[in-house]
């Protein structure tokens, strides 16, 4: 390592091997995530560290982690949102924290619309059947999409993506947030259990949180009813996953399609076992695309901050 080198500690495994590859001389990433005992490598390569490279799921970046590496000054958070990350400590010290928001938003949005076309048409039922040689046995008919409403909850990136693909669709949209963001066609709707009861299908495209954990309760899926179903493709916190289950086996809501989940990769037995739920193992944003963007920014940013050009 020479005295030009800018060390980068890897906090987190997801793009590892395409960040590894993608990041040039004269940065040094040190994949920090890759071992289960840490302390060597963040005592080794600490003090001189001047970036952090994060995601969900990795290593934390508390107030203590921050206060071990002197020389950072700035963390990249490749996902969305910035619940790994201790804002208040790093803006204490002046870090500059940069996230992903909205660069696998079209992803998301795409697989959101998947998991209603496959819940609401029953597809992964009538796969197993065809699969099993019961050509007949969920005889029962469902409703079309076309006429139906649609609430999102996070009007963000992804929920706007998500909007116009649900316009195309002749679903009627609605959305709750915070406050009502400027220049959009749909109707924002302040209360959430509000929405819920208002449409057939609740989306949750919700950044993780204090201030967004467990909206989704007992009391929003009572209101959304037992013909409607939930989408979460947002933080999986973002959902009370055990009144999720509870709403699913009681039958107070007809379904749930779920990328996300509460306590993953650790999925609630009583979501794999029922019939009426659709769920991915966190793919949103899992494309060829959406990846590639990543990388490029991550490259972008890094060349910005340290040598003041793209």
């Amino acid at each position: 390592m020479t005295d030009t080198s800018i060390t980068i500690l890897q906090l987190g495994g997801w793009l590892a091997a395409d960040i590894q590859a993608r990041i040039p001389a004269p940065y040094v990433v040190v994949p920090v995530y890759a071992e289960k005992d840490p302390e060597p490598l963040l005592q080794a390569h600490g003090a001189q560290a001047r970036a952090l490279i994060c995601t969900s799921g990795g290593v934390p970046v508390t107030a203590a982690l921050l206060a071990r590496l002197p020389a950072v000054e700035l963390i990249l958070n490749l996902g969305a949102g910035t619940e790994t990350v201790d804002l208040d400590a790093a803006r204490a010290r002046g870090v500059q924290v940069l996230t992903g928001a909205g660069l696998n938003a079209l992803d998301v949005a795409e697989l959101a619309m998947g998991l209603m076309l496959a819940l609401n048409r029953r597809m992964v039922v009538g796969d197993r059947d065809v699969r099993a040689g019961r050509w007949t046995a969920d005889n029962t008919p469902v409703r079309r999409i076309a006429g139906r409403r649609a609430g999102i909850a996070g009007m963000g990136a992804i929920g706007q993506a998500l909007a116009r693909r649900l316009d195309a669709f002749d679903v009627t949209v609605s959305y709750f947030s915070r406050n009502p963001v400027a220049d959009l066609p749909w109707q924002h709707v302040p209360d959430l259990v509000a929405l819920a009861a208002d449409v057939d299908f609740l989306f949750v495209a919700l950044p993780g949180g204090d201030a967004t954990y467990h909206l989704v309760n007992a009391e929003v899926l009572k209101a959304l009813g037992p013909s409607g179903s939930l989408i979460s493709v947002g933080r999986g916190t973002a959902v009370d996953e055990e009144a999720l289950v509870q709403a699913l086996q009681a039958g107070a809501i007809a379904g749930a399609g779920m990328d996300v989940f509460e306590h993953e990769p650790k999925v609630s037995q009583g979501l794999i076992d029922s019939d009426r739920t659709v769920l991915m193992p966190h793919r949103g944003g899992f494309t060829a695309e959406a990846h590639e963007a990543v990388l490029s920014l991550t490259l972008e940013r890094l060349n910005t901050r340290f040598f003041g050009k793209l």
